[in-house]
């Protein structure tokens, strides 16, 4: 960096000489030796101004970029908290819905494997949904045993098959 600032503030004392020797000769037999001395060291300080500003300006990227930087980085941890509270929130629809699934075929005693075929936004919409599964089914009940004339077992025929029977192997 410093040897950036020398080579600026060599341009600037450069050209500061050119458009010197054009002036010097008007400005030299007006000015007298005072003034002379004062306008060199109006240039030097001009110079000095100069370099400084360089540097200022230099200094002042470097601080832009490092904000840049920072502001960047910034931005994109708030991004990934906005992605990771997006997919949280996909998550919790998922399994709310999964859940109302669930809720729904208990209370309407549909089997659990025919849960996740059920559709619907509400409550009500799986209801129904569940309704007609269950009549597409045909209402899968269990028969009712309750009592009422039964086929009985076939009697055997051979004599085998009655022995076994009456030994308790089965018949």
């Amino acid at each position: 960096m410093a040897d950036d600032d020398s080579t600026t503030s060599g341009d600037a004392t450069e050209t500061v000489p050119a458009t010197d020797t054009a002036h010097q000769g008007d400005d030299a037999a007006s000015l007298g030796e005072g003034g002379q001395k004062a306008l060199a060291a109006e240039r030097k300080a001009r110079a000095a101004a100069e370099k400084t500003a360089t540097s200022a300006a230099k200094e002042r990227d470097k601080l832009a970029a490092r904000l840049q930087e920072i502001e960047d980085r910034d931005k994109t941890e708030a991004q990934k908290l906005a992605e990771r509270a997006t997919a949280a929130e996909g998550e919790a629809a998922t399994a709310k819905q999964e859940l109302m699934r669930y809720r729904v075929a208990a209370k309407k005693k549909l089997p659990a494997e025919l849960a996740a075929r059920l559709r619907g936004a509400t409550e009500e919409e799986m209801e129904t949904d569940a309704d007609s599964l269950l009549g597409a089914l045909g209402q899968r009940s269990t028969p009712n045993y309750d009592g009422g004339v039964r086929k009985p077992a076939p009697a055997p025929t051979d004599m085998n098959a009655l022995i076994r029977q009456k030994a308790g192997f089965g018949g």
